[in-house]
């Protein structure tokens, strides 16, 4: 297995951490970043942009881990994993107040690892098989999202653009936005809907998807990373 699931790893201890991420890359996990403490985990989480965080419940201070955790949630939504030796009822309950995907316990046993990641991977893929079902005409259509490039209202009808063909939809450009995943899609105009991971090319009145030009409002400019 050759996995291109992106995971971080933080731990305070370097040589765990370390451990740890060869542990992985036998698995056949090669996108791993370590941090070993706050600072550098949220650095890394938004330069890095793990799918996975493998994260030690106690660190330097007794709560550190579950802090990240804590803000994990409030600001990213990726899942994670505690790495934990703690044996302490009142720490363990406030571990499992952040509703991590999992548990690794210390010392780390490969099957247990493999486990925890790979089930996380694999719901990982089922929520990022997302469509859109809408009728064109007669027939009814299912659309992946990640094929959806952008959508275009016209009156009481939108253009949707897919890497393959233009679909027209009796409905409008509100009923697309609450139809996709508002993480994926921004509303760049009036009668513009685009992909974000689709665009090339951004400036402060237009945007780029391959070689089509689409138009931004004032206030609707899209930040490329």
């Amino acid at each position: 297995m050759n996995s291109d699931f992106k995971i971080l790893i933080v731990d305070d201890e370097v040589l765990i951490a370390e451990f740890l991420k060869d542990e992985l890359i036998s698995l056949g996990y090669q996108h791993i970043a370590l941090a070993h403490n706050k600072k550098q985990a949220f650095a890394l989480v938004n330069v890095f942009k793990p799918q996975l965080i493998l994260l030690d419940i106690r660190m330097k201070s007794e709560r550190e881990g579950i802090e990240i955790a804590e803000e994990i949630n409030q600001k990213y939504k990726i899942p994670f994993i505690f790495i934990t030796a703690h044996s302490d009822k009142d720490i363990v309950q406030q571990a499992l107040n952040t509703i991590p995907s999992g548990y690794i316990t210390k010392p780390f046993k490969q099957i247990d690892v493999y486990a925890a990641v790979h089930l996380v991977e694999t719901n990982s893929e089922k929520l990022n098989e997302r469509f859109v079902v809408f009728k064109d005409g007669y027939a009814e259509l299912k659309v992946s999202v990640d094929d959806i490039l952008y959508a275009q209202s016209d009156d009481n009808y939108i253009h949707v653009f897919t890497t393959s063909k233009k679909h027209t939809v009796r409905n409008t450009l509100e009923w697309f936005k609450e139809s996709v995943p508002e993480e994926l899609f921004h509303r760049t105009h009036r009668s513009y809907i685009v992909n974000i991971s689709k665009v090339n090319k951004a400036t402060s009145k237009n945007v780029f998807i391959n070689d089509i030009e689409i138009p931004v409002s004032r206030g609707n400019q899209i930040k490329l990373e």
